[in-house]
């Protein structure tokens, strides 16, 4: 453990455990699922929705907690970066970090169980399977992480499943858009995991741990990456273009492309070169869940105003 010196301010070491500039990643996917259920023409029903978000996102700090809780216990988390988790700080303990992350997944469980008296079976299944996605990927028990399965796990609870899920809890039917559109979305969700597993490639491997990055390699990891950020704006282009077919009935509003306003971040992050930009590349994940916030702002923006063109 690198101990640096701790902050005067408890609010601090929380926000910094909890690390908030990577909630885009459940917040945009409850709002793009609710933007499409309201371009469909639902009303929204502001009590479930709220629920929805509250669980999703305590089960998001939960997996953050667990994860800097574990990976510290495994010795993967030994060096600090800009933004670095509390517990390899040393601002506060595995045990405590632990602690914290039940008392979100108690909070989120609650919320869950409301759901499903609300929306019934369709929550239930979605729900523990996300459960089981997030919580799973570093507990000792599944370790989706250390076998290379944790890039599949993010795409699971982040993408598809919050995603659909709110969409069902609004309009109680089945749909490929929110499907469809959970990809492009948690694509960057996996950037951001993939950048920090990609700045850990020779940590991690050291100790045991198995991620993609680890399987791919450098090179390989780079042109994953690369892969990552540029997909979400050619599956935008691929998704409008099938909106204007109204049998396949995959109403996405043109207005969708303003997404393509993220394109410069996302061309300048996908040339990156990590020996000639040492800095950015060690905030990589954060400069990921910038345009992953971006997008998703975007891609939900066009969703809420395609209700009125």
């Amino acid at each position: 453990m690198q101990r640096t010196d701790r902050p005067a301010s408890t609010l601090r070491i929380w926000l910094t455990a909890v690390r908030p500039f990577a909630y885009t990643a459940s917040v945009l996917t409850v709002a793009l699922g609710a933007a499409m259920a309201y371009q469909a023409g639902y009303s929204l029903r502001w009590g479930p929705l709220a629920l929805t978000l509250l669980g999703v996102v305590c089960f998001h700090t939960a997996a953050n907690l667990l994860n800097d809780c574990f990976d510290h216990r495994r010795g993967l988390d030994r060096q600090v970066f800009p933004v670095s988790g509390a517990v390899v700080r040393g601002w506060i303990t595995e045990r405590q970090a632990f602690r914290a992350a039940m008392l979100c997944v108690a909070v989120g469980g609650l919320c869950g169980f409301a759901l499903v008296a609300i929306a019934g079976w369709v929550v239930l299944l979605l729900g523990i399977t996300g459960a089981i996605c997030a919580l799973g990927y570093t507990t000792p028990r599944f370790c989706f992480k250390y076998t290379g399965l944790g890039d599949l796990a993010v795409f699971m609870a982040f993408g598809v499943l919050p995603v659909f899920g709110t969409w069902w809890v609004q309009t109680r039917t089945f749909s490929w858009l929110p499907i469809l559109w959970g990809i492009p979305l948690v694509s960057l969700t996996v950037g951001i995991l993939h950048s920090n597993n990609w700045r850990d490639l020779e940590t991690d491997g050291g100790r045991g741990c198995r991620t993609v990055a680890g399987w791919l390699g450098f090179e390989g990891s780079r042109r994953y990456y690369q892969l990552l950020v540029l997909a979400p704006l050619a599956l935008t282009a691929l998704y409008v273009g099938l909106g204007r077919i109204p049998r396949l009935n995959l109403p996405t509003p043109p207005l969708a492309l303003l997404a393509f306003l993220a394109l410069p971040l996302a061309w300048r992050l996908a040339r990156i070169r990590p020996d000639e930009d040492v800095q950015t590349f060690g905030m990589l994940d954060a400069k990921t869940a910038q345009l992953h916030m971006i997008f998703g702002v975007l891609a939900t923006a066009a969703f809420w105003i395609g209700r009125y063109l």
